[in-house]
């Protein structure tokens, strides 16, 4: 005789005389829907780590970033005056005066010029903005206008050079192209770890003449 499962009240099951169903399938239990339902869940959740797992072994170049790219001369700020983020290339592009961005004390010369920054603190990599009426108390001078980390408070001249906070060095630069016709390449995938020195990195620059309006 075909026999099929009963579920009674307190969640037991009897085994009772009568016909089979159609197609003489068995009917799943509370319980093994919800073992179905908890291995189903496990088993999506190491699949989704595991993805994760090889895309931090093989990551993805992510273009432009990493590569080269081109800044036109409405891009670049006049010198001394506030820097500019480039979302493209991840970086922040400085545009110095003479000598500026230099550590309180550091009296080495720096002609001024061109800085990419990389825009990631070197701390815990978080996203660096510039607070242009930020006046640190760590700067004996009292100068007005710093890079400063969010996250943990580490802050930087507007070359980068770090002078306070937990980061372990100032902040990286990127290498900048110039060519005869002025045209300036920002090579992202060629960074260079930060330093005292990042002011005197500062590649010269002037405007073309045929440029259109410079921002400020």
């Amino acid at each position: 005789m075909d026999t099929e499962l009963a579920t009674v009240a307190d969640g037991q099951q009897l085994v009772v005389a009568g016909p089979a169903r159609a197609g003489g399938g068995v009917p799943l239990s509370r319980r093994n829907v919800l073992k179905l339902g908890f291995w189903t869940a496990i088993g999506a959740a190491a699949v989704s780590a595991g993805v994760s797992f090889v895309n931090t072994l093989y990551p993805r170049v992510l273009e432009p970033f990493g590569g080269p790219v081109a800044v036109p001369p409405t891009a670049v700020p006049k010198p001394g005056a506030p820097p500019l983020a480039n979302f493209d290339g991840h970086f922040l592009l400085v545009n110095l005066k003479k000598d500026e961005g230099r550590a309180a004390g550091d009296e080495t010369p720096a002609e001024g010029g061109l800085v990419a920054l990389w825009w990631k603190c070197p701390h815990l990599g978080c996203t660096v903005p510039w607070r242009g009426d930020f006046i640190s108390p760590a700067d004996p001078l009292e100068r007005k206008g710093w890079f400063a980390c969010p996250c943990h408070g580490s802050t930087y001249t507007k070359a980068g050079v770090r002078i306070f906070g937990p980061a372990p060095r100032s902040m990286d630069t990127m290498q900048i192209d110039v060519n005869e016709k002025g045209q300036i390449t920002v090579q992202t995938g060629k960074r260079r770890s930060g330093g005292p020195d990042n002011p005197q990195r500062a590649v010269p620059w002037t405007a073309s003449t045929d440029a259109t309006t410079i921002r400020t």
